[in-house]
This record gives structure tokens, C-alpha cells and sequence, in this order.
């Protein structure tokens, strides 16, 4: 930036007597100064587009201050009143955020154990009911053309699905494939299946009661999809699809706990050392 200043500082005149050395805007009594203009400029910068630059954010600046000065001449004074008392209280709201903040990550405990997470989901199964119908499934999009399609098509359909087919289809899958996903442990929503598989269904539960290998032939690929295991909505959602859910909730709880301690600490504190009284009868 220093050319920049360099530059400010040699082409601007200022015929005000008041005006700060290196001011290099003005509107009313309020100055830009070159330090503050350099904070506004942008850290990847050609020399030769500073200028251009610099003038741009000093004609925003004016532009900005030019109407705050307009709305403090014509706001009423109750209205300026309310909003300074709710900067006040943003200001307020936001050091007890920080202080609460810096307290509770040296005071949380964020380990959470599977015990812990069992336990809350069996008492709370009623929270967990699916809104949006989960499968477990192995997909593939290939082109029709390669020649590892039926390949790959035996390997995923293979009955019964061992470890020694999903090492080959992986394989398979790395040199031929264009798109795959086979952990079949894990459960996905059934809607974000369909947007990686041109599956066309009305009856979204009817279909994965009655489908399990699938095969859909769109002209240049052929995607082949084995459902593993579906549950539909209105069931209870499986525990290890709600894990990362129920360690967030369990972290919010011992969050709360920890804040309303340290509250109710720093208050026995202060009525301790004399810090707070009552005036009111």
C-alpha cells in the first residue's frame, strides 16, 4: 500500500485548516484519512489499478457518509434515543457472548461417548421419527460402452454380497466407473439417491418395498443400484443415522448446564463481596 499513500499524499490539496494531514476525503466534519482508505483496499492489487481502485472506495465512502449525515439531521431525538440504547444493548449482549463463550470452550466437555448416545436415543425415540424416507444402498453410474459394465454389474448384484465382491467392485469402480457409492452401512436420504440415479417413481415408499436391484438404462449409461435396507416416513430414524445429531444435542445440554453454573457462581460472588444491592422496598 505504500505506493498508494505515496500517491494520496502528493495529489490531494486540502484548502481546510482543521483537516488532518493525511486526509484524503471529507464530508462535513468527518475525515477519511489515507491509513483508513488503505484498510478498504483489497490485499491482491496491481499498482497500475490502485488508483482507479482507491477512487472507487472513497466515492462509496462519501456516498455512505452523505446519507448518515442526512439521517441524523432527520431523525427525531426519540428515534436516535431508541437506537442508541439498542446499540448499547447489541454491545452488551455481545461481550456477555464472548465472555460466555471463552468460559464454556475451557470448561465443556466434548467428549461424547456412544453410551451416552444410546442411552438419550432410547429415551427420546419419539424426537427421531423420519420426516423423509433413508436407505442403505450401493450405486454405480457407468458407461454403456465400457467393458467392465456387466462386470461390475455381477459384482454389486452378487448374492450373497461378500468382502471379496466389494474389493473387486471397488476396483471395478475406480477404473470404469463415472459416479459410485458403496457403503451400504451408511444410510442416505432416498431423495438425494435420485439425484444421482435417474430412478423414476410416484410412490417413493411402494418403490423400495418392491425394489432391491435395480438397473435404469438411460442410452449412453447404465446405473445399477442393490438397496440393502430402506426405512419409510413416519418410522423411527436408526440410531447411527442420528448419532452426529445426538451428539450435537448433548453438547448444547452440557453447554446450557455449564453457562447456568457459571452464572449462578459469579452472581454468589458478588452478593458475597458486597457488589450488588437493593434499593427497592
Amino acid at each position: 500500500m505504500a505506493p498508494l499513500l505515496a500517491l494520496l499524499a502528493v495529489s490531494c490539496h486540502w484548502t481546510e485548516k482543521r483537516a488532518p494531514l493525511d486526509a484524503v476525503a471529507r464530508v462535513g466534519e468527518v475525515y477519511l484519512s489515507a491509513r483508513e482508505l488503505a484498510r478498504m483496499m483489497p490485499g491482491q492489487i496491481l499498482p497500475t489499478d490502485s488508483a482507479d481502485v482507491a477512487q472507487k472506495k472513497i466515492s462509496a465512502w462519501v456516498a455512505r457518509q452523505v446519507l448518515l449525515e442526512k439521517a441524523r439531521q432527520n431523525l427525531d431525538e426519540a428515534l436516535e434515543a431508541d437506537i442508541e440504547s439498542q446499540i448499547s444493548q447489541y454491545r452488551e449482549s455481545l461481550l456477555i457472548f464472548l465472555y460466555e463463550d471463552k468460559v464454556t470452550r475451557q470448561l465443556l466437555d466434548t467428549v461424547v461417548s456412544d453410551k451416552e448416545i444410546e442411552e438419550y436415543y432410547k429415551a427420546n425415540r419419539s424426537q427421531f421419527v423420519l420426516k423423509s424416507n433413508i436407505v442403505r444402498a450401493r450405486f454405480v453410474k457407468v458407461e454403456k460402452t465400457s467393458r467392465d459394465a456387466q462386470h461390475i454389474r455381477r459384482e454389486l448384484f452378487a448374492e450373497p454380497f461378500t468382502e471379496s465382491n466389494l474389493l473387486t467392485l471397488a476396483d471395478l469402480c475406480r477404473r470404469s466407473a463415472e459416479n459410485y457409492f458403496l457403503d451400504d452401512e451408511r444410510w442416505i436420504f432416498f431423495n438425494d439417491l435420485l439425484r444421482e440415479v435417474p430412478i423414476q417413481t410416484y410412490n417413493q415408499e411402494e418403490f423400495l418395498r418392491n425394489n432391491r436391484d435395480i438397473e435404469v438404462n438411460t442410452g449412453q449409461h447404465w446405473y445399477y443400484v442393490s438397496i440393502a435396507d430402506f426405512k419409510v416416513r413416519d418410522m423411527i430414524s436408526p440410531i447411527s443415522f442420528e448419532k452426529e445429531r445426538i451428539r450435537a444435542i448433548i453438547l448444547n445440554q452440557r453447554k446450557k448446564e455449564v453457562q447456568t453454573a457459571m452464572e449462578e457462581d459469579l452472581l454468589e460472588e458478588a452478593r458475597r463481596t458486597g457488589m450488588i444491592e437493593y434499593y427497592l422496598k
